[in-house]
């Protein structure tokens, strides 16, 4: 397996990509979390949106996969607003 890091800066915000030419897998098929693990990609998502930023994946089954995030070059904060 191949892995790509791409670091990307946009105009008001910063993204990160991350490909990846492995087995992939179906995301709407994937296990709920257990206490094996799998809070990987959920607790990924949930940073990321905290950070009022966007986060995707992308998988098909043998063609690799793709997280994305995008984040704001800087934070509004509430004393901002």
């Amino acid at each position: 397996t191949t892995t790509t890091l791409t670091l990307g800066f946009l105009p008001g915000s910063v993204t990160l990509d991350i490909y990846d030419d492995g087995t992939g897998f179906d995301p709407s098929a994937a296990a709920p979390p257990s206490d094996a693990g799998g809070y990987g990609l959920r607790a990924m998502r949930q940073r990321v949106e905290q950070l009022d930023g966007v986060f995707s994946v992308e998988s098909s089954p043998a063609e690799g996969t793709i997280v994305a995030a995008q984040l704001p070059a800087q934070r509004t904060t509430r004393d901002d607003a």
